[in-house]
């Protein structure tokens, strides 16, 4: 439940988590089922105003590395069980300009026991079957004049050379996934953090509603984390994305195109939502679509069906990333009342749940010392 003012805040909690997103209320349920008083801190009046919110919801296992692969897999695994009410188990299709590229996501997979089918360009038009206005589809060898289909970017307008269906992808419901995780957790809206100082066995955190003190501190605090700790800032890049005037048949896997002209496009409730994968470095509290966004979607979409589709919507969201492009996770070195859960890179729908048992786990080693 979000609280807001007049009730008050406790004074005091084991663990106090800076950020009501994927990453902050992923842990508190986490820390709730071993029995550990938590409590979260977040800033705006209700949950999902920035990153988390704003997700596309592509519930990608294959990651850019192992590391990230093995949260967003086991995270993927807890979606499709214990919260299969936020899931659409529609799988996906990664392609690729590259084929060397191409191999060390088949190779990552292989390792990590993820099922894959490779697929050429003829295969993931296979994939998207009729769905009217797919731009590209028409143009592939095989894809023997699907109804509607002409020039699927990342099909037909992208040099596609080799792709991957992972049947066991899908798409994540990200308000759903923000209300379960949410659910029998303590979160205070409108009580942003302005100032952490160590105290005590541990820190006191001052929020516009007043001072808690907990032994343990979790900094889930998206793209202003570290901020609080004078820690280095992470680097915030905006991404945008629109629903555009086409149809994609139900069960569809979304289509996810790794290369030059990287793009996305996945079904949405009346029309198809495309996002030109545009990355401007930008500050954490900037999420407002902009005409660059809308110049990087035409620039995809040139020469394809979608050229002229009208959009429907419009937004912004955004990826914090750490300098090494890892997520941190765990313990500070140095502060033995900090915690981490920052940095997910676009991954937090994803992988928000083994997150949280991560950071968790970290909590529980913190809460020991």
């Amino acid at each position: 439940m979000c609280y807001k003012p007049p009730v008050e805040i406790p004074t005091a909690s084991d663990v106090a988590i800076v950020g009501g997103g994927f990453a902050g209320l992923a842990t508190a349920r986490a820390l709730g089922r071993r029995g550990i008083a938590a409590i979260v801190l977040e800033r705006e009046p209700a949950l999902g105003r920035f990153a988390s919110g704003r997700s596309a919801g592509l519930g990608r296992q294959l990651a850019e590395d192992d590391a990230t692969s093995a949260l967003t897999i086991r995270g993927a695994a807890i979606l499709r069980g214990e919260l299969a009410g936020v899931w659409q188990p529609c799988g996906g299709i990664l392609s690729f300009d590259d084929m060397a590229a191409a191999g060390d996501y088949a190779a990552r997979a292989a390792r990590l026991g993820i099922a894959v089918e490779r697929l050429d360009r003829a295969g993931v038009a296979a994939h998207w079957p009729g769905a009217g206005g797919l731009p590209g589809a028409g143009g592939l060898p095989g894809a023997g004049g699907l109804p509607g289909a002409g020039g699927l970017p990342g099909a037909g307008g992208l040099p596609i050379v080799a792709a991957l269906h992972v049947p066991s992808d899908g798409v994540i419901d990200v308000a759903g996934l923000l209300a379960a995780l949410a659910r029998g957790v303590r979160v205070e809206c409108g009580a942003g953090v302005e100032r952490i100082e160590p105290a005590g066995r541990g820190a006191r955190l001052t929020t516009r509603r007043g001072a808690i003190e907990a032994r343990v501190v979790v900094d889930a605090a998206g793209a202003w984390a570290g901020a609080l700790t004078d820690d280095p800032p992470l680097a915030s890049f905006k991404r945008h994305l629109y629903v555009v005037e086409a149809v994609a048949a139900p069960g569809t896997p979304y289509l996810w195109h790794l290369g030059a002209g990287e793009v996305y496009v996945r079904g949405d409730a009346g029309g198809l939502l495309v996002s030109p994968c545009d990355a401007a470095a930008t500050a954490p509290a900037d999420q407002q679509p902009d005409a660059a966004g809308e110049a990087a979607l035409r620039s995809r979409l040139a020469g394809s069906g979608w050229r002229t589709a009208q959009i429907l919507r419009s937004w912004a969201c955004q990826r914090a990333f750490t300098a090494d492009r890892r997520m941190r996770l765990g313990r500070d070195p140095a502060r033995p009342w900090l915690v981490w859960a920052a940095g997910l890179g676009g991954h937090g729908a994803t992988a928000a749940c083994a997150v949280g048992e991560a950071v968790a786990a970290a909590c529980v080693e913190a809460l020991a010392r």
